[in-house]
């Protein structure tokens, strides 16, 4: 898990909670609803603020876009092979605990955008190292393809991005307006 360093990443937020980080009067809180593919954390768009607008803007709020420097830290990079590896031994370990507890109906299936299974292997994974002693992930980075294709046959897609989850707050080292 070698660490990328330094990252801009953009988080689609409220206007006013935009103001209040930049003054440092609160934190973003992590997502914990069960669904995101990089499990609980703070997410952010990397090096893109147009996505985190567009995400903004289809909430019913004064749309935003706050900017955060993150050092990554111990991060689990799903662009190389050991964190592959590490989810991959994590979806077969909750899978046969599932299939050991008479539960392998309960496996959670992915619908649409709802990562359920993604967000349950991850959130095992992060167990799995807590068990074995080894230490936390502090981020996690993901790339995802998502959208329409950019042209006919194409497997590039219009919603591409980078994600970042960040496990451990103090990992942001500061935030900014874009």
């Amino acid at each position: 898990m070698n660490s990328p360093g330094l990252i801009l990443g953009y988080h689609g937020c409220d206007a006013k909670l935009a103001r209040e980080l930049v003054l440092g009067e609160t934190k973003l809180r992590p997502s914990i609803n069960g669904h995101d593919w990089l499990g609980e954390g703070i997410y952010f768009w990397s090096h893109d603020p147009t996505r985190a607008g567009e995400w903004a803007g289809s909430k019913p709020h004064q749309p935003a876009v706050i900017g955060a420097v993150t050092d990554v830290g111990r991060c689990l990079n799903l662009a190389e092979r050991a964190s592959v590896e590490w989810v991959g031994t994590a979806h077969t370990h909750l899978k046969k605990l599932l299939d050991d507890q008479g539960r392998a109906d309960e496996m959670p299936v992915n619908q649409g955008g709802r990562r359920v299974l993604d967000n349950k292997v991850m959130e095992t994974l992060h167990l799995l190292r807590a068990e074995r002693n080894l230490p936390a992930f502090d981020t996690v980075i993901g790339y995802f393809a998502e959208g329409s294709p950019i042209y006919e046959g194409a497997e590039l897609r219009h919603q591409n991005h980078l994600q970042i989850c960040v496990r451990d707050h103090a990992a942001v080292l500061g935030y900014f307006l874009p």
